[in-house]
């Protein structure tokens, strides 16, 4: 906003502390603190507000945009956060599904036979402690 430098501060200073008088200057300095007070809070009262409105405006689009999406009307347009529609499904061969399952059935049945081949060769052996232990 301002851009003073330091050279322009004292210069400033200089030429009131002539105009002024070393007996005023600290109540000159005094009051224009306080308006520099007063301005910064208007300031902030005021981007505070600017910003609450900003709040409410944005609460109540969306709130419009999620009545406008409940009501189910076509002809509204749809809110800026909706999803696009899903494209329709394809067209799929009617004996898909049945390939499936019987893929699926040819897996367990060729898992329960091994599981079965492996139960019958190898029969199960009790763990045995290694030698010296105690077992417990």
């Amino acid at each position: 906003m301002f851009d003073l430098a330091w050279s322009e501060i004292l210069l400033v200073g200089i030429v009131a502390l002539l105009v002024v008088g070393p007996k005023e200057l600290p109540d000159l300095l005094r009051t224009v603190g306080r308006w520099m007070r007063k301005a910064r809070s208007m300031a902030s009262n005021f981007q505070s507000t600017f910003d609450q409105m900003m709040r409410d405006e944005e609460l109540a689009k969306t709130r419009q945009d999620l009545e406008r999406s409940m009501s189910g009307d076509p002809a509204l347009p749809r809110p800026s956060y909706a999803a696009e529609p899903r494209p329709a499904p394809l067209e799929e061969d009617e004996g898909f599904d049945d390939d499936i399952a019987d893929t699926v059935a040819d897996v367990i049945r060729d898992t329960d036979a091994a599981a079965e081949a492996a139960a019958t060769t190898a029969p199960a052996k009790a763990e045995t402690p290694p030698a010296g232990s105690t077992g417990a």
